[in-house]
């Protein structure tokens, strides 16, 4: 494991996203991501890698998805989309 603490960037997109999410599926996300900033990979986390993308991974949170993309050359998470399952995936 790298050194030091990730860096979280949302997309646009993804901050809008996390804006309009209910407040207590917002706790719970800033929770994952919390997790995330200290290991994108960690098996806490169950993620699960997208097929058909290159380095973008998932994870839940309830009926919610966050999917990013780690960098571990300069510890940067980018999330890329935060939403219910059901409509997470479309326009990816």
């Amino acid at each position: 494991m790298p050194k030091g603490r990730y860096k979280i960037l949302f997309q646009r997109s993804a901050y809008k996203e996390y804006q309009s999410l209910p407040k207590a599926v917002r706790l719970r996300v800033d929770q994952a991501l919390e997790i995330l900033s200290i290991d994108p990979l960690s098996e806490v986390l169950r993620f699960k890698k997208i097929r058909g993308k290159e380095n973008h991974y998932r994870i839940r949170v309830g009926d919610y998805r966050i999917i990013y993309s780690p960098q571990t050359a300069t510890l940067i998470v980018r999330v890329i989309r935060i939403g219910h399952r059901k409509d997470v995936y479309r326009h990816f």
